[in-house]
């Protein structure tokens, strides 16, 4: 990308992120995003979950981690419910993780990976369980970091058209180097999560990717 490209994309990046913080005098509903994420969840816990994939992508863990659990609540056999109550507890780009809360939260599931990946209702439902019982399995961080990020570049030739696998792709290789900043990995994420911005420039996953890549 040339560098003229990388500067105009990172001003919109920033604008964007402007757009989707609310004023202070805002409803208590802050606006943070549009994404697309068809999932098999009942239908009144999708907006729960939508809502705690938007929390995710916009580092708001705790407000994420609470609209997981309501969706949790919803639709109890809800399998991506659990994945995003899982997904709170890494931050990636502050190099945190809480394996053992994540894993307590993929265990209200189903007490074993094999019988939670059972329960998933499609393929692609199985490939986001999937990924994130491998960053929460066995091993050092830095190796779960790394097999995790390479079963989500596995979900991006898998089901290219998925926004929301490249999107965390890309998180995931910001996470690789555990805090040390590795100019190659931050273009790699660039590179790949650029698309999801083009095609939707209210994504608040891509915009703020974007802004970490360049920083």
């Amino acid at each position: 990308m040339e560098t003229s490209s990388v500067v105009r994309l990172a001003a919109a990046c920033c604008l964007t992120i402007a757009c989707l913080l609310p004023p202070a005098a805002a409803a208590q509903t802050p606006r943070l995003g549009t994404i697309d994420f068809p999932t098999s969840g009942g239908s009144a816990a999708q907006p729960h979950f939508l809502r705690g994939v938007l929390y995710l992508h916009s580092f708001e863990y705790d407000a994420a981690l609470a609209a997981f659990r309501q969706a949790q609540q919803a639709d109890p056999g809800f399998v991506m419910a659990y994945w995003g109550d899982a997904m709170t507890w890494t931050h990636p780009v502050w190099n945190q993780q809480n394996a053992d809360s994540a894993r307590a939260a993929l265990a209200r599931l189903a007490p074993t990976r094999a019988a939670r990946l059972a329960r998933a209702a499609t393929p692609r439902e199985r490939a986001w369980l999937d990924a994130v019982e491998t960053l929460y399995g066995e091993g050092s961080k830095p190796r779960r970091d790394t097999l995790y990020s390479s079963a989500m570049m596995k979900m991006v030739e898998d089901f290219p058209d998925d926004l929301e696998a490249r999107s965390f792709a890309a998180l995931s290789l910001l996470g690789l180097n555990q805090a040390v900043r590795d100019v190659a990995a931050y273009m790699r994420a660039a590179a790949l999560v650029a698309p999801v911005f083009e095609r939707n420039p209210d994504h608040p996953g891509a915009a703020h990717i974007l802004i970490h890549a360049f920083d």
